[in-house]
């Protein structure tokens, strides 16, 4: 055992972590390794009270370590009666002391990093909200300023009628005529403004049924024959029998009269427009052609918005409100159809509409 005193003799434990105390009979230091790891005092301070085996905490100066005592067989040439091992923690501390301000730097930046997404994915969700609510107000300043118009016609026309309280209906029928324009024309607008209103709100319901498309399409070419006369323009009817659709009849109705009113408002004096209805696939296709003024453009991607109109005073002038295209596409979506536009500046427009075949 007093090899382990030699001076030249190679260290246990090459960790300086570690140290290796003897202590002799009486108590007293008889040795360390490796050597001068710690003074007396320190030593003493850290041997066990008694010869107890068990491993224990000892801290010293602010400094903690971890120290075992455990005797050896006394031999008649040894001074060595315990060997103490003695390990400090004063690395590990400063590892536990690394990591938690490693995780409070984490927890910083985390909660910081969570604060930024959270902020910026709050942003991105309140984006439909804030488009929405955009879009309302748009839709109802645009509609107040529809509405505002033929009011003060009305207005106006019927105080010119108060003016002469004596004059036949005949001597004043230029200004009731007027008054009745601008009525159909309120009414119009109102009835467009209450369907698109409930169907934002899902309100309307879709009666489906099997529709005899050919014939609903041959009524009102023959409907609109009559108008298209007094332009001199003519309407070509090209679809298929039988031709069956399933949907709500009322719905396609009113979308077929809303594509050939803009077909005829849109081409001039001798034109054509071309209704034409196949099957393609699964699906029914109905085209309306004509070879009117066109669309620009710039005003393709805004037809189905609302209260849009690319020429606003000829529309205007027209009685077309912009709100047209708009229920039409409404039509189509709700009938699980798709609607595609071809338009260009002095070659006419070409409206598409693919609807499912069956239910």
């Amino acid at each position: 055992m007093n090899d382990l005193l030699r001076s030249d003799r190679a260290d246990l434990q090459k960790d300086e972590r570690t140290v290796y105390l003897f202590w002799d009979a009486q108590g007293q230091l008889v040795g360390q390794s490796p050597k001068q790891a710690f003074s007396g005092e320190l030593a003493d301070q850290l041997r066990a009270p008694s010869d107890s085996a068990a491993v224990r905490t000892v801290r010293v100066d602010q400094r903690s370590y971890r120290a075992m005592q455990f005797t050896v067989q006394s031999q008649s040439h040894s001074s060595i009666a315990s060997v103490e091992i003695v390990r400090s923690l004063e690395d590990l501390q400063h590892t536990l002391r690394s990591l938690l301000w490693d995780i409070g730097a984490g927890m910083v930046v985390g909660a910081v990093i969570s604060a930024f997404a959270g902020l910026f994915l709050a942003g991105r969700a309140l984006i439909p909200i804030q488009q929405a609510w955009e879009k309302q107000q748009r839709f109802v300043a645009d509609a107040s300023h529809e509405l505002r118009t033929p009011t003060a016609v009305i207005h106006a026309q019927t105080e010119l009628l108060l003016r002469y309280p004596n004059h036949s209906i005949e001597q004043e029928s230029s200004h009731i005529v007027v008054i009745l324009k601008e009525s159909k024309r309120m009414s119009k607008l109102l009835d467009d403004l209450l369907t698109l209103a409930r169907s934002d709100s899902n309100q309307l319901e879709i009666s489906s049924s099997q529709i005899s498309l050919d014939a609903l399409i041959e009524e009102l070419s023959e409907r609109f024959e009559l108008l298209a006369s007094t332009k001199d323009i003519h309407i070509v009817n090209d679809v298929i029998q039988p031709l069956t659709l399933w949907g709500d009849e009322g719905r396609i109705r009113q979308l077929l009269i809303i594509l050939l009113d803009n077909a005829l408002k849109n081409t001039p004096p001798s034109g054509t427009i071309e209704i034409s209805g196949r099957y393609q696939g699964n699906f029914v296709c109905i085209r309306v052609k004509d070879n009117g003024v066109g669309i620009a453009a710039e005003d393709l991607p805004h037809i189905f918005d609302r209260f849009y109109r690319g020429d606003k005073a000829r529309s205007r002038a027209e009685g077309g409100t912009g709100l047209g295209l708009s229920i039409a596409k409404w039509i189509v979506n709700v009938h699980g159809g798709v609607i595609r536009v071809e338009s260009a500046i002095h070659a006419g427009t070409q409206i598409e509409l693919l609807f499912p075949r069956k239910k």
